[in-house]
């Protein structure tokens, strides 16, 4: 098993807003220090419903395998949905 790699208790983040499927998401994404992508924060307007336990649990495995130094491309292409969407956002600017 790989070490997991430790976020910084305050690093660079970016939101931003998208729809998938016919919902509204906003997502954030947390930064290491050398700016290489941490982690996934995923929400909907759909409040303590399945679709919003589906986005955060999808965000937390995301941020874990990101952790782990699995490239976010590699995930990318592994998952469909929001998480996949909110990834490739995020990979633009790298």
């Amino acid at each position: 098993m790989t070490s997991r790699k430790l976020l910084p208790n305050r690093r660079p983040n970016t939101s931003l807003g998208f729809e998938c499927e016919g919902f509204s998401y906003r997502a954030t994404a947390g930064y290491f220090n050398d700016g290489t992508l941490a982690e996934i924060f995923l929400d909907t307007d759909k409040l303590n419903t399945p679709l919003q336990s589906n986005a955060q649990t999808a965000a937390i495995l995301t941020s874990l395998l990101l952790q782990h130094g699995v490239n976010p491309e590699v995930i990318r292409h592994s998952v469909t949905g929001p998480i996949a969407l909110a990834l490739a956002k995020f990979s633009e600017g790298e």
